[in-house]
């Protein structure tokens, strides 16, 4: 396992976010990236934009932090640090990613939601990328995966066999089932209570970045279960 990003608004579902990265790091050295993202001041002023950017952190979020601090810390093999990012395109999501040598991307509910445009933007251009994602839910409770149920998209040529070995490199669970799509959803969680699934696995393509659009809802918000999003291009 790489270094694990995890774009945050500092909300509380932050902490089981914190927990999970450190899980799956499977006690090997990581480096947690808490992501904060701000607009680029439209100002000619040097003293307006830095007014701007140091706006700093709320009592709640500074409370957050200072508990992932604290989570971190326990965990002896894993490392956390803040970064304050002002802006966001795909070229500079592309350097960042190398630059701190990602390998798993968390996104939480809270963030995901978020009101602010450019989380919205950012959570787009995540999805675009090449690296794996985990959605996390609302009752996400860091518990460990180990029974997966692959949801396969009508246009996938991959199988559960194919998916096998590359999600291993990211959490130690097993891929049991395999389903479609369109299956109905109390199909789906017929599946999942019967196979005592507790991640989703799913891949996606690249998609047109569309700022204002807004997304139908997730696998993860229908099914109430976290969800490991793979690039279609997995090999």
């Amino acid at each position: 396992m790489k270094n694990i990003l995890i774009p945050t608004t500092l909300q509380s579902d932050t902490f089981n976010a914190v927990k999970t990265a450190i899980k799956s790091s499977n006690g090997t050295p990581s480096q947690l990236i808490l992501m904060l993202l701000a607009d680029i001041p439209d100002t000619f002023s040097s003293a307006s934009l830095l007014r701007n950017i140091n706006q700093g952190l709320s009592a709640t979020q500074e409370n957050v932090l200072e508990m992932c601090r604290k989570i971190t810390l326990e965990s002896e093999n894993c490392s956390l640090k803040i970064h304050h990012q002002y802006g966001i395109s795909s070229p500079v999501f592309k350097n960042l990613m190398e630059h701190f040598a990602i390998g798993l991307t968390i996104i939480t509910p809270s963030f995901k939601s978020s009101k602010k445009k450019i989380n919205t933007y950012c959570v787009q251009i995540i999805s675009n990328s090449k690296c794996p994602i985990l959605h996390t839910n609302t009752n996400f409770d860091q518990d460990i995966f180990r029974q997966a149920l692959y949801i396969k998209n009508s246009d996938s040529s991959l199988h559960a066999e194919d998916l096998q070995a590359y999600v291993n490199t990211l959490f130690s669970l097993k891929i049991v089932s395999e389903s479609k799509t369109n299956e109905s959803e109390p199909f789906l969680s017929d599946t999942i209570s019967k196979n005592n699934i507790n991640i989703l696995i799913e891949t996606r393509k690249p998609k047109k970045l569309k700022l204002l659009k807004k997304e139908k809802a997730a696998l993860n918000e229908l099914l109430g279960l976290p969800v490991l999003s793979l690039y279609e291009e997995i090999s």
